[in-house]
């Protein structure tokens, strides 16, 4: 079984007591949640915005490193996400406070893209 099928399984268990999902702090199951963001025909690909948007735990985690990773891509326009503008990528690497996000902030502020360099300045200074 993945891990993304043991992520809903967990989601379900937790949910039939009162609880909300723990956050996704685990690379491996994150870079699921991504291969099926990718896939536009992916039947979990709604859900799996969902999560990558409002589950990762923020900070120094696997799955954080991987959702800035990914961020970055998206502004550099590597992959293009209705759900997600280069704009609405910057406002979730400004909430995860640290850790990873501020080495991918770090490189687009001394890329080449003067934009995206000074959005990534901007959001540096609020870390």
């Amino acid at each position: 079984m993945s891990d993304f099928s043991n992520y809903l399984i967990d989601i379900e268990e937790r949910k039939n007591q009162g609880l909300n999902p723990k956050p996704i702090d685990n690379g491996k199951l994150l870079c699921q949640i991504i291969e099926q963001i990718k896939d536009s025909k992916h039947p979990k690909r709604k859900d799996s915005v969902k999560f990558f948007i409002y589950n990762v735990l923020p900070g120094t985690t696997s799955a954080a490193a991987v959702k800035a990773k990914f961020l970055k891509e998206i502004i550099l326009g590597h992959y293009s996400i209705n759900e997600i503008s280069p704009t609405f990528a910057f406002e979730l690497l400004s909430h995860m406070k640290g850790g990873p996000s501020v080495e991918v902030l770090i490189d687009l502020a001394l890329g080449n893209d003067e934009n995206n360099a000074n959005e990534a300045a901007n959001v540096l200074k609020t870390q």
